[in-house]
């Protein structure tokens, strides 16, 4: 009887919290959206939101504004245009259901083995839970989702700083409804804004001569609405942010060198993708334009082109089929000029943004079937994977470049090497290919100038991940951390269990990127939950061009320098010497590959050129300086100023008092050393000339030789005292003695007198 009186003693309670808990669940989602109690007028129409509660009692609730149109529906004959003002509307316009996705042909899943064959497991289950939250799509799709702190402009950090956020995985598919921006805006206590742009033949569609794409315009349209409107939600403009993913950062890099987006914004985040990527540039975007006229039977002429264009269904457009060479883009913007030069020669906007750029270890995990990361590949197959690296992306000196990074990712020291080991370092070597060395040079070309620049390596891996653990972080892993999933028990599309660890990373990613989007600095305005842990203390030091340091963030953030050194300068300092077209009566067959069978290469591969590729290099134009910008000499360039680091050592940097107390007691140390050795040079110096003229003869003693008559001398029969000489210093056989001055050897002659 005791015992069933102290079971239900125990048990009733709870089981009357977990019913009140129930009951309280479901008259939460039977009641439907909470909406907000204050209407925002924007220069189109009001607008009302809806209120976010979040699962954490350590986070306040988001007002979010789902769907709000930043320009008008690019439909009929606005199909391929630039994007428009949005079209006003009377009333007040409910935001708070997620809009429809840009028309798009996301990746094709039906067929498992076929799927398999193109991409790892993990990829495939990944995008299993993303394809379809895609399918709702149409041509009406040009809007933000808006993310505030529910204290609005009363909150203490109004005017919010505004965060915008550039989706990547493909220029072809995705969307930004898919990256929940609620947990930012509550833990950071800022706007967080995400863009749906057009995407495939829509958006990327070359009409004339000019660069900017139909997508390109969509962003700087949504840049624009949110500069004349983001105030009424309590945001501040002129803390505006761009943080782009993939091929997302490349857009965002974009917006760097364009004119018209002056003004837009003031930071911007380049997440594992730049402008200076081979995938992140089309090459020949007229070609592309003739593909899509042939297969549509219509006009090549770029007017008569786009009228036919328009005037077909959408699901035809959607079934153009582009092959591209592997690992380049079918569709994606282009520039009519070379980037590096573009980004060495810009200045004004370019040099007065902030930036941060952060990468992952393994950047080309995506690039592999799912037989080669599972069970690796022997050398021949490396070889082939290379062989198409090299030659879709280069054009010159093809076997030189290829034999240089073989030569650069083979254990040398291992004749035997496992196929699992030679997976790694082909996932290795195409990461800092395509990827690490294009954002290095890109932190390079901007510390130069003096901007402010920070670069960060995402290495942090959860225990239970989708991933291989001794691939390290993959592309993308950094996303849900720095959306803040880990604080909520992830997001209502992929729920799951994180660990006390993955939620301290996330803080502190949070808590960097949320203090660089207010202040441009990730260090200031440290959160109190993040500085009370272990993590206190690790301050993130600028990237320059002599230290190049940069923030290393595995199981907790630490300060290094040269990121991947040696194996970067290959890519940086080498290959773009390579990377040269010779003299003008050097022939193009001269750069091909000796191999031009297609079973020595693995996917697509481009057409051999038989003619060099105009140059795209700038014409030097002479412009006037303003003593803004700080101006590196005319000589400087990339590959003269990259030092070849002979080793790939990444040392620790620890925090900035006590490295400045120990390199000043060191300094004094080897200081007072110095001038103990120099007292005893100098004594040493002055006791043997005391001794060596006690023991000569005075000079007058020595009569003058007299030329042209015979003179009678003296008697110099002398009778010399035993004189102990100290013993000679050893001769060195450098030619540079170590105080700079080299003495000359006199050779001394018994004359006879």
């Amino acid at each position: 009887m005791q015992t069933w009186d102290g079971f239900r003693a125990l048990m009733f309670p709870r089981l009357g919290l977990f019913a009140a808990t129930l009951l309280t669940l479901l008259t939460c989602l039977s009641a439907g959206p909470r909406y907000s109690s204050r209407i925002v007028d924007t220069e189109a129409g009001a607008i009302r939101g809806v209120i976010l509660e979040l699962n954490s009692r350590h986070l306040e609730p988001v007002e979010a504004f789902l769907g709000v149109p930043y320009a008008a529906p690019p439909v009929g004959e606005r199909r391929f245009a630039t994007a428009a003002r949005p079209v006003p509307w009377t009333g007040t316009r409910l935001a708070d259901t997620l809009p429809s996705v840009c028309p798009q042909r996301p990746p094709d899943l039906s067929n498992q083995t076929a799927a398999l064959e193109l991409m790892p497991r993990a990829r495939y289950e990944h995008l299993s839970q993303l394809v379809p939250l895609l399918a709702n799509h149409s041509e009406d799709c040009l809007h933000l989702n808006i993310y505030v702190p529910v204290s609005g402009s009363r909150g203490v950090d109004a005017p919010y700083a505004v965060l915008v956020f550039l989706h990547g995985e493909s220029y072809e598919w995705n969307s930004g409804n898919l990256y929940d921006g609620s947990v930012l805006a509550s833990f950071g206590h800022i706007i967080a804004v995400t863009v749906n742009y057009r995407l495939g033949i829509l958006g990327f569609l070359k009409r004339d001569q000019g660069e900017r794409s139909a997508a390109q315009s969509d962003v700087e349209a949504a840049l624009r609405w949110i500069k004349h409107n983001i105030a009424a939600f309590g945001g501040d403009p002129a803390r505006t942010t761009v943080m782009g993913q993939g091929t997302g950062a490349a857009m965002a890099n974009l917006l760097l060198l364009s004119a018209s987006a002056r003004g837009l914004f003031r930071r911007m985040v380049l997440l594992s993708g730049s402008l200076l990527s081979p995938w992140a540039l089309v090459q020949q975007p007229d070609q592309l334009r003739a593909s899509i006229a042939r297969q549509l039977a219509c006009p090549e002429e770029e007017q008569q082109l786009v009228t036919c264009l328009q005037q077909l269904p959408l699901d035809i457009l959607l079934q153009v089929e582009i092959s591209p060479p592997r690992f380049m883009p079918g569709y994606g913007p282009w520039l009519n000029s070379d980037p590096t030069t573009l980004h060495e020669t810009a200045s004004g906007h370019f040099i007065t943004t902030d930036l941060l750029i952060g990468t992952t270890t393994t950047e080309s995990y995506s690039d592999f079937s799912a037989h080669d990361i599972e069970f690796g590949f022997e050398e021949d197959q490396r070889n082939r994977i290379l062989r198409t690296y090299v030659r879709n992306a280069y054009i010159y000196h093809l076997n030189e470049i290829f034999s240089t990074v073989r030569n650069e990712y083979t254990d040398w020291e291992k004749p035997i090497v496992h196929p699992i080991n030679i997976r790694d370092s082909t996932l290795e070597a195409l990461s800092d290919g395509h990827t690490v060395a294009p954002l290095l040079r890109l932190a390079y070309l901007h510390a130069r100038r003096g901007a402010t620049t920070y670069f960060l390596h995402f290495g942090y891996q959860a225990s239970d991940g989708d991933y291989l653990q001794r691939l390290g972080s993959v592309r993308g892993d950094d996303l849900p951390y720095l959306l803040g999933q880990p604080l909520v028990e992830g997001m209502p599309y992929f729920p799951r269990n994180y660990t006390r660890q993955d939620i301290a990373v996330s803080e502190t990613l949070l808590s960097y990127f949320t203090n660089f989007v207010k202040t441009g600095d990730p260090n200031e305005g440290r959160r109190g939950a993040v500085d009370k842990t272990r993590h206190r203390g690790t301050v993130w030091e600028p990237y320059t061009p002599s230290s190049q340091l940069y923030l290393s963030l595995v199981q907790k953030p630490r300060l290094k320098n040269h990121y991947r050194g040696h194996k970067i300068a290959v890519w940086l300092n080498l290959i773009p010497q390579l990377h040269q077209p010779g003299d003008d009566d050097v022939s193009m067959r001269h750069h091909h590959f000796h191999e031009r069978e297609n079973h020595y290469y693995a996917g697509v591969i481009r057409e051999e050129s038989f003619t060099k590729r105009p140059s795209k290099k700038l014409t030097t134009t002479t412009t006037a300086i303003t003593t803004t910008e700080c101006v590196l000499p005319a000589n400087s360039t990339w590959v003269t100023d990259s030092p070849v680091i002979s080793k790939d050592k990444e040392t620790n940097i620890g925090p900035t008092f006590s490295q400045a107390v120990i390199l000043g007691a060191i300094g004094c140390a080897l200081l007072l050393l110095n001038l103990v050795l120099f007292l005893s040079v100098v004594f040493y110096y002055r006791h043997r000339s005391k001794r060596k003229n006690a023991c000569e003869p005075e000079e007058a003693d020595i009569p003058l030789p007299c030329y042209g008559k015979s003179v009678s001398l003296p008697d110099l029969s002398l009778t010399v005292p035993p004189v102990k000489v100290p013993p000679k210093p050893p001769v060195r056989t450098s030619s540079n003695p170590p105080g700079g001055t080299v003495k000359k050897r006199v050779q001394i002659q018994e004359i006879p007198v």
